[in-house]
């Protein structure tokens, strides 16, 4: 065999298997392609069995002591068409962690399915952070749920209202319902004075029997957390048991004020309470309530 000749079957041979090669690779990268695009729409399709979802879980990253549960109505009323699917950023991302609305899904089987969505970021992730794209109805259902937490979430808890906001809201001689977070027993009262915190007093007769009942039918110091509903205000606070002090309300069967504070309310002295505090941040839902 000549030399031209091995050359050339040699320069054949190394075509051949550069073209085997890219033809490899092609068929490499067309099965990531289409096997991405499986995992992309492989999330979710079609409905839930509703026989096979157990429970349905709400709950929001600002408020990380209380989940709502899905009522049996509210399951009935829920769209369950789930449809999702994966993006082709498969990465675990890192999200804000405030304003996040988790979603988990109970089946039957001690099995779980969660969704999150940022309001921050305006986007969905699987339990693991993965980025997610819900199906128009679904998301619409999301939407719904989310309405349905914050209403329970409103219902349930007070704003973190600065004193120094709550002084302009709240003015004396204006009236506000008071009430309790441990009971949802609830009464009213007229703020009569306070420079550093509201110093209050039940309306009526009925309004103190109330208030004695939420402090266990006896008047003390003890501190309890309470949501104060000014108009369309529901704020945050924390008041004591103790009559003090002198009272203008007559035929209330209250014997002097009591005292309301708020975020960063102090007391006459000018300190800081500490257990006033701590049932704040309950009623504003930042703290267990059984704590």
């Amino acid at each position: 065999m000549s030399m031209y000749s091995y050359k050339m079957k040699r320069f054949i041979l190394l075509k051949r298997k550069r073209l085997l090669f890219y033809i490899a690779a092609f068929c490499l990268f067309l099965a990531l392609i289409i096997g991405l695009g499986y995992r992309e729409s492989k999330m979710g399709q079609g409905a839930l069995d509703r026989a096979a979802v157990r429970k349905i879980h709400l709950s929001c990253s600002e408020y990380p002591y209380y989940t709502h549960t899905l009522s049996t109505r509210e399951m009935n009323e829920s769209n369950l068409k789930y449809n999702c699917r994966y993006t082709k950023d498969m990465r675990i991302q890192k999200i804000p962690p405030s304003d996040i609305y988790s979603f988990v899904i109970e089946y039957n089987d001690g099995s779980t399915k969660t969704i999150k969505y940022s309001r921050l970021m305006n986007k969905y992730y699987d339990g693991e952070s993965r980025l997610i794209k819900p199906s128009r109805d679904f998301e619409a259902q999301l939407q719904k749920w989310m309405r349905i937490l914050d209403v329970h979430l409103y219902n349930k808890y007070g704003m973190l209202l600065p004193w120094e906001e709550v002084d302009k809201i709240f003015p004396r001689f204006s009236y506000a319902r008071i009430i309790d977070i441990y009971t949802g027993a609830s009464f009213m009262v007229q703020r009569r004075a306070g420079t550093s915190h509201v110093d209050a007093q039940p309306l009526t007769a009925q309004d103190t029997a109330v208030m004695k009942k939420i402090f266990h039918g006896t008047w003390t110091w003890d501190r309890s957390g309470i949501v104060v509903q000014i108009n369309q205000y529901r704020i945050a606070a924390s008041m004591n048991g103790k009559p003090h002090g002198s009272g203008k309300i007559k035929g209330n069967n209250f014997p002097g004020h009591f005292c309301i504070h708020f975020l960063n309310s102090t007391t006459h002295s000018g300190n800081l309470d500490k257990q006033h505090l701590v049932e704040i941040l309950k009623a504003a839902g930042k703290l267990p309530l059984t704590e």
